[in-house]
């Protein structure tokens, strides 16, 4: 009988200056863009869905203009144009039948530069019509729902936020509706301002929408990728111009809705007159030519727009842009104004901001655990490692590779790509189309003959890498393989500090990602490190633990034929062939790699594949910085020595060629970072809990394995060779010790005694969990005996 024995139960360890209302701002901050109406409130009922029509500010990383404003290090939408009456109106008639928060002000009525919303019925029924503009109405000044909403405090703009990041809810204002969501309000309506929530409660998400912040308005409005020949820079005017704009409506370039100091008129009447019953705001997006490179519309003119401040609840914001008011002095990316945050003015609005999702990182690194901290080096001096950890179980892939250029290098400052990846074909491939800011990557299927193993395009090893390029690789995965351009946030920090650097001295690892705050989740293995997963096993010398000579579980030359039998290896064979095409001769036409999986039979002890011999594997030496690193393992035009573990090379941290690529190592995987990643809460993250009601608790679930939340079969099981009872599972290579016991008989309190059975790695394919490799052992049929895994799992 076989079965399975947890430890002990042991509980899981815990894982971290105001202006006057009514008062017209003639000289007020500049301006944030805004959304687009497309649909308006009806009295006494909900119209459709209120829609934003939002541009995308890509870029990340840009520099910050010479005011110190504009830099944003993510991208992220902003609304092509500013909320308008007719949006505003459809949010009081959602929320505001009871107006308990002073949603409407009446000089949204009365006030004729700037009505109209009509409110109609008394307290509690309250609803609300757009009214058309007063006074001359050329196109362009006409509608009445399209022009941009005045008269709102920040607080006003925040709880529309809230609203439609809550999905426009009906109701009274409460926490469901306009007190919660991006902001969390409590009922005030003037003060300090609430710091946007990193979570909307209402969602348990990120608020999907809210008021931009100062740097992301700026940006949006007067930032252009296209200046000082690709190199980004700064607009003075939101109208993609250094020169002050027209106030001519229509599709004239360079224009907006504003007061021309020459001449003093107002944009809507050409007059400079000012008349009580006149209406002076321009629908939004009729300047039909006057966009911002990203392509909002008046951030200039119409109305000054509230923005956000990053983690300052203080009792002011920052508007900016200009209004119908301006003239061109208060239009410049250098002019801002404070404004307290229970202010209005006739001439002040808003628009909306959203984050852009980035698609779930769907590049997956299969790893495996390195245990048996504290081992004891080789006689080379090399193997120690006082902890355990985890590796790759294959080098990083062709298309795995592709995945990250098209995430980060549409345009490629740091050379993530080496031309040779297209046209050395012995190790090609991936081809670069397009030009620098929409570069686009694509695998190239290997040239020549093409025997199983070897026909695949993107499960291939990568090449013509440096050390530098697998660093940013390792800062894109610890970061969570965000899209954007190279910058802190995707490439430049995470693992490592590189700060643009492409060669010279390579820096230490950091202790802590600056992006997450937590130790990397994927870094460049340190010397020993690659070393130890390669050659150490602790079956050797009678369980002493020691080295084999290859990677390969081996003492003896791998043969250089590709299949899944032992001891198999791409490189060059002493009879002088290459691998893949068993031919002494070489052809430059012809691909050398196999697929990283195609010696499948061929793995170390820990179940990694392809630390002999395909490409060498680039590592971090004894991680002190410096301007080298080490290469080791062999490649596919070496011979036999370069395979074994005394070799090894040091090379320059800039050196690309076709005979290198490299792997990622991880820390270990806790029972605890176990139990979050399935999602384990509460008491169900207890080692003794049994979640799925499959009779395994975690403990089992987590050493064999299983997936917590799944009814599992048996985690152990046996077969018959005729002779022996053949027992597998899936064992890890960290955080749990496995013991294989014995006893008599079930019936006799006799305890049970550790068996005299050798485990060995069993076939591994299909390819295990990360972390976990498959270990089995025999024992005979003849005469009767019980036998039991029993599990020890860690802190």
């Amino acid at each position: 009988m076989i079965h399975a024995s947890p430890s002990s139960p042991r509980p899981l360890k815990a894982i971290p200056a105001g202006n006057a209302k009514h008062s017209t701002f003639r000289h007020l901050v500049m301006a944030l863009p805004v959304p687009a109406f497309l649909a308006a409130g009806l009295a006494g009922a909900r119209a459709e869905p209120v829609v934003v029509e939002m541009v995308r500010v890509g870029n990340p990383g840009n520099a910050a203009d010479t005011t110190g404003y504009g830099n944003v290090s993510y991208e992220y939408f902003i609304a092509k144009h500013e909320t308008t009456i007719g949006q505003y109106t459809a949010f009081l008639n959602a929320v505001a039948a009871e107006d308990l928060y002073g949603l409407y002000d009446p000089g949204m009525r009365s006030t004729a530069s700037c009505a109209g919303i009509q409110r109609n019925g008394e307290q509690g029924a309250y609803t609300y019509v757009v009214i058309g503009p007063g006074g001359s109405t050329p196109p362009g000044a006409a509608s009445g729902p399209n022009r941009p909403i005045a008269l709102v405090t920040w607080f006003d703009a925040a709880r529309y936020a809230n609203w439609m990041a809550n999905g426009q809810p009906t109701g009274t204002q409460n926490r469901a509706t306009t007190e919660d969501g991006a902001y969390t309000l409590n009922g005030a309506t003037s003060g300090p301002a609430s710091t946007r929530n990193a979570i909307n409660p209402n969602t348990g998400e990120a608020p999907v929408y809210f008021i931009p912040l100062e740097n992301e308005w700026y940006k949006a409005a007067f930032y252009s990728p296209d200046l000082q020949a690709g190199a980004g820079g700064y607009h003075r005017y939101a109208t993609q111009s250094d020169v002050f704009p027209g106030n001519v409506l229509g599709s004239g370039a360079n224009q907006a809705n504003y007061i021309v100091a020459a001449t003093g008129f107002f944009s809507v009447t050409q007059s400079p007159v000012f008349s009580p019953s006149q209406n002076y705001l321009t629908d939004v997006g009729a300047f039909t030519s006057s966009a911002s490179h990203y392509g909002t519309f008046d951030q200039n003119g119409n109305v000054w727009e509230w923005t956000d401040l990053p983690g300052s609840p203080v009792t002011y914001r920052i508007l900016r842009g200009g209004a119908w008011t301006s003239f061109a002095d208060y239009l410049e990316s250098v002019y801002r104004l404070g404004s307290a945050t229970g202010s209005t003015s006739t001439n002040a609005g808003f628009r909306l901001a959203a984050p852009v999702v980035q698609p779930p990182a769907s590049l997956v690194i299969s790893m495996v655990g390195v245990g048996q901290p504290g081992n004891v080096p080789d006689v080379t001096g090399y193997g120690g490692v006082a902890y355990p950890f985890r590796i790759a179980r294959e080098p990083v892939t062709i298309g795995q590779y592709c995945e990250f250029l098209n995430a980060v290098a549409a345009t490629d400052p740091h050379q993530l790509y080496n031309g040779r990846m297209a046209t050395d074909l012995a190790v090609a491939g991936i081809a670069r189309s397009g030009s620098s800011g929409n570069y686009v990557y694509s695998v190239i299927d290997p040239a020549g003959v093409t025997p199983a193993g070897a026909a695949s395009g993107p499960d291939r090893p990568i090449t013509y890498v440096s050390w530098f390029d697998a660093a940013r690789f390792a800062n894109w995965m610890s970061n969570g393989q965000p899209r954007g351009s190279q910058s802190a946030v995707t490439t430049e920090d995470g693992a490592y500090p590189l700060k643009g650097a492409v060669s010279g001295i390579a820096p230490v690892k950091n202790a802590n990602n600056p992006n997450t705050g937590l130790p990397p989740s994927y870094y460049i293995p340190l010397e020993n490190e690659w070393y130890k997963a390669a050659y150490y096993s602790p079956s050797l010398n009678g369980g002493a633990g020691g080295y084999y000579l290859y990677a390969t579980q081996s003492d003896v030359r791998p043969v250089n034929g590709i299949g899944g039998g032992l001891n198999q290896a791409n490189y060059l064979g002493s009879n002088g062939k290459y691998t893949v095409t068993q031919s002494t001769t070489f052809s430059a036409g012809q691909n050398y790699l196999t697929e990283v999986d195609a010696f499948s039979g061929s793995s170390s002890y820990y179940g990694t594949l392809g630390q002999n011999g395909n490409v060498y594997h680039l590592n971090d030496l004894d991680g002190v910085a410096s301007s080298s690193r080490g290469l080791r393992g062999g490649f596919w035009a070496s011979g036999d020595p370069p395979l074994q573990a005394p070799t090894f090379a040091n090379v320059s941290t800039a050196r690309e060629a076709n005979d290198a690529g490299f792997v990622l190592a991880a820390p270990d995987q806790t029972y605890s970072m176990w139990a979050e990643s399935h999602g384990l809460v509460g008491s169900s993250a207890l080692g003794t809990s049994d979640p799925d009601g499959d009779g395994f608790i975690n403990d089992l679930e987590f050493a064999f394995g299983t997936d917590p939340k799944v009814i599992s079969a048996a985690p152990v099981s046996a077969s018959s060779d005729g002779s022996n009872l053949v027992v597998s599972c899936l064992m890890r290579g960290t955080g749990v010790t496995y013991v294989v016991q014995t006893k008599e008989d079930l019936a006799s309190a006799s305890p049970w005694s550790t068996a005299s059975v050798s485990v060995v790695n069993g076939p591994q394919s299909p390819a295990p969990a990360d972390g976990y490799v498959r270990r089995q052992f025999s024992v005979p049929l003849a005469g009767r005996a019980f036998y039991r895994v029993q599990v020890v799992v860690g802190p």
